[in-house]
């Protein structure tokens, strides 16, 4: 989608890193666009009627997006390349990496941070954005200057430094900008703020238009803070729970009583070590927005084939009924990076997703894995499946660190999207779709070779589920009709305040449990546009939820789908418990104080 990047950027609006894909509505949740960077973020889509468009008008209609205040249109003026300056030897030094600094939320820039520490960035756009939180509050009223180690060969980048309001109000907070950093080889920039406030966070800036902006990139290694000797850090708000909740987090709390309790990232944030932190005080488990889904791994933007023989000796797994010649090369490096790290860090992973009608290359449906090529048969279809799902289920649990993955979303959006693709092949939607069957066939027999059927679930994960309820329990009935294959139902809820009332959405839980299969709450999240309705929403959900499981129900799981509101693919709604990674709104505490008012206690 073209945008005016000028406009957008003097009015402050921000499309968040992690996962502002399309325009949210209150019901629906749009299918995510495939984007060729990470930091676009796709998700689930939920919408009242079965096309998932970004069009559709569900009820309620969506409050719209509050417009950003306008920031000044002052030119930069361009100055002379800067040259490392000494600092005095009367002054100690703060110096942060990108493991220190924390991701806050971004406006069209990709970025990766490296194992020394140091931050890729690629910008789309003139006046794009990035912007991190700092480890602590610098008091400028102490700083002599502060320095950046940057480079930037090809096009400026402007360094912003923002106080305590960036931490609670994304958009907000500058207090001062150096421009024009640009250079032959790593150059320290030196800034001289000259300021009398708290510095919390810093921002990279995009300056120039220029005509390819794949070529616009960045490198910046660290920040540092040339403060007087004997300098004291200001205390950092700590974002958890106060006394009165008797030290509750969700993750001793929900945790404990639902067993997995997590939040959708991204793996960039996932090696960020401050997000990691976050993460792990809050959640054990985490689901993947873009590495685990099928372009991603088929390596969509970029793809490439090899011969049967060659995935063979690679490792893939080639079925009897695979005819044809080659198979794409598959991409499993941000996988193998995620898994290392939830294994070294006590986290556990939701595998999402396997079969799905978005983030597929068309390709894959054509003959010769070409787009310009007709759809192929059915027969040659279950075998492209079956080596996919293969493929990748074997490749994770070969991995040292496979045994994090405790549930895979074997197929996800099949009834309530126009799964165009695997229409065309399979025919027009049913509650009896062969492939789906044979999707989960195929996933519970590669578990039952690696002798963990016991341990991993695998589930049928789908949108508006409370609008569909009985067409999607006839759909698992079928999947199940010659044994148990699925073992249970993703809700996706995406919800908001306004629909479903959270009495009908109990309602669907209780009918799906009332299968024998279990529930897991996959991609929770609610819009609103009012926080005290908001606050009241979450709680009546939080307790029927809590209730249900006390009864003896089968919820296996809860995932939020997105670290905070900066994160969020619905940012504009707010529809999380933080407003930043690091602040936690009211509705965090009223979901806390759902726990103790069921009458279960904070986990020792």
């Amino acid at each position: 989608m073209k945008k005016t990047r000028l406009y957008l950027a003097l009015c402050g609006i921000s499309v968040l890193l992690s996962g502002a894909c399309v325009t949210p509505h209150p019901v629906a949740d749009p299918v995510p666009t495939e984007q060729p960077v990470i930091t676009e973020t796709a998700c689930a889509t939920e919408a009242p009627t079965t096309t998932p468009e970004p069009t559709a008008t569900p009820e309620p209609t969506a409050t719209p997006e509050p417009t950003a205040t306008p920031v000044p249109t002052a030119t930069p003026v361009p100055t002379a390349t800067p040259m490392p300056t000494m600092a005095p030897t009367n002054t100690t030094a703060r110096t942060f990496d990108f493991n220190d600094l924390t991701y806050l939320g971004s406006y069209g820039t990709s970025y990766t941070i490296k194992h020394d520490g140091s931050m890729d960035l690629q910008f789309e756009g003139q006046y794009q954005e990035i912007k991190l939180s700092l480890p602590e509050l610098i008091n400028m009223k102490y700083c002599h200057k502060v320095t950046v180690k940057a480079k930037s060969e090809f096009a400026p980048i402007s360094v912003k430094l923002y106080d305590q309001t960036v931490l609670d109000d994304f958009g907000t907070g500058e207090v001062f900008v150096n421009y024009n950093c640009m250079g032959d080889g790593i150059v320290e920039y030196e800034l001289l703020p000259e300021l009398n406030t708290t510095v919390a966070g810093i921002g990279i800036m995009a300056l120039d238009e220029v005509n390819n902006f794949s070529r616009y990139k960045a490198t910046v290694y660290s920040v540092t803070f040339h403060l007087d000797e004997g300098y004291t850090a200001a205390p950092t708000p700590t974002p958890f729970a106060p006394e009165s909740l008797d030290g509750a987090t969700l993750l001793n709390t929900y945790g404990k009583t639902f067993g997995y309790l997590g939040t959708c990232i991204n793996l960039n944030q996932l090696q960020n070590a401050s997000t990691l932190a976050l993460v792990k005080s809050q959640y054990n488990s985490v689901t993947l927005e873009n590495e685990m889904k099928p372009d991603a791994i088929l390596n969509n933007w970029s793809p490439s084939f090899i011969s049967v023989e060659q995935a063979k000796q690679m490792g893939y797994v080639i079925p009897n009924n695979y005819k044809e010649k080659t198979v794409p090369r598959l991409n499993f490096s941000s996988v193998d990076r995620a898994l290392e790290i939830c294994g070294k860090n006590g986290l556990v992973m939701r595998a999402h997703t396997l079969v799905w009608h978005s983030q597929t290359p068309l390709w894959f449906f054509k003959t010769n894995y070409n787009n310009s090529g007709s759809y192929v048969s059915k027969e040659v279809m279950d075998a492209r499946m079956e080596f996919y799902i293969r493929t990748v289920m074997s490749h994770v649990y070969n991995h040292k660190y496979g045994d994090v993955v405790y549930a895979w979303d074997v197929v996800n959006e099949y009834w309530n999207a126009d799964s165009n693709n695997w229409i065309a092949i399979y025919g027009a939607k049913n509650t009896s779709p062969s492939f789906v069957k044979k999707a989960f066939e195929i996933a519970d027999d590669v578990l039952r070779e690696y002798g963990i059927r016991d341990k991993v679930t695998l589930i049928f994960n789908d949108y508006n589920t409370y609008m569909n309820t009985q067409s999607l329990i006839s759909i698992v009935n079928y999947i199940n009709k010659d044994g148990i294959v699925c073992d249970g139902f993703g809700m996706q809820a995406h919800l908001d305040t306004g629909f479903p009332s959270t009495s009908s959405f109990k309602n669907t839980v209780n009918a799906f449990l009332n299968t024998g299969l279990e529930v897991q709450i996959t991609e929770l999240d609610v819009t609103t546009n009012n926080a005290s309705v908001q606050e009241k929403y979450y709680y009546e959900l939080m307790t029927y939820l809590l209730d249900i499981k006390k009864n003896g129900g089968k919820i296996t799981g809860l995932t939020y789908w997105g670290i905070s509101d900066q994160n969020s693919w619905r940012g504009g709604q707010k529809p999380l418990l933080f407003s930043t990674p690091t602040k936690p709104k009211d509705v965090y505490y009223r979901v806390l104080q759902a726990y103790l008012d069921a009458g279960l206690s904070v986990e020792d």
